[in-house]
């Protein structure tokens, strides 16, 4: 095989892993805009639940824990598939960062940000690789989370959610009192509960960890689309190089064999020549 033919061969094997990138990079832009249409849905739904709890904090306040929590369980999101640049490393090196606590479990979500993980682990589950699995994702989050939360001395227990999102890297305390923006509505009377207020703050509860965490779930898949998308037109652009060049050298070669094909009719051509 001729050095030419073998820049062609390498020419063509990088074009089919191109076209192969492509195909990927496609896939993962159709994502995100899947998952766009998924997130603004359920933005609306936990911004509905934080107006909720805005307004019982202002009128009951005194129901609230005034205690920090003495145990921690922290809740990592990753991804489940590769190819999306730093995020897993990056996730797991800012949680690794934080304080020590004197009781902490940890859940890890997404078998790629397991694999960064180095220290111990109370549970990993698998994430969601499309937008469809993302409440089969979070409905077998919740029934591994709540048992952790639920202490049999009944003390508190403070939930933090670790992801890297649209916005960046996002640390957000959930539990035992989710920091939210909303602001309540100032009314000349509180509104009345038809719960006691205990009982109405452990259902509100319940109701802002589904959205919130769900929230997470689809925001984090967003992003690692994004990074994937990144990542995917990076490496197209590398092949392109590398394909323009390895095409130039295959003309530089074909003009090497051409020039070497003329030498020898001149060279025939004088030796064939009686004169």
């Amino acid at each position: 095989m001729t050095r030419r033919h073998e820049l062609q061969r390498q020419r063509a094997s990088l074009d089919n892993i191109g076209e192969l990138m492509g195909a990927m990079k496609n896939i993962a832009l159709l994502e995100c805009r899947r998952i766009a249409a998924f997130i603004e849905a359920q933005d609306s739904a936990t911004a509905t639940i934080e107006a909720a709890f805005a307004d019982f904090a202002h009128d009951h306040a005194a129901e609230l824990p005034s205690e920090p929590a003495p145990h921690e369980v922290w809740l990592l999101i990753g991804s489940e598939r590769g190819l999306c640049g730093d995020l897993n490393p990056r996730l797991a090196e800012h949680a690794a960062a934080q304080p020590p606590a004197a009781e902490r479990q940890v859940l890890l979500v997404g078998s790629r940000l397991a694999d960064r993980w180095t220290a111990p682990v109370t549970a990993t589950l698998p994430g969601a690789q499309f937008a469809e699995e993302v409440q089969s994702v979070l409905l077998n989050l919740l029934a591994t989370l709540v048992p952790l939360l639920d202490r049999p001395d009944g003390t508190p227990v403070g939930l933090h959610l670790f992801y890297l999102g649209e916005s960046g890297l996002v640390q957000r305390q959930l539990l035992p009192i989710p920091k939210i923006t909303a602001q309540a509505v100032h009314r000349s009377h509180p509104v009345l509960l038809y719960l006691p207020p205990r009982d109405y703050l452990k259902v509100l509860l319940q109701q802002w960890l589904y959205a919130a965490i769900g929230s997470a779930l689809y925001d984090a898949l967003l992003h690692e689309n994004q990074m994937r998308l990144e990542h995917m037109e990076q490496a197209r652009q590398r092949i392109d190089d590398r394909v323009a060049a390895l095409t130039n050298q295959a003309n530089i070669a074909r003009q090497e064999e051409i020039t070497q094909e003329i030498e020898l009719i001149q060279l025939s051509v004088a030796m064939d020549d009686p004169g």
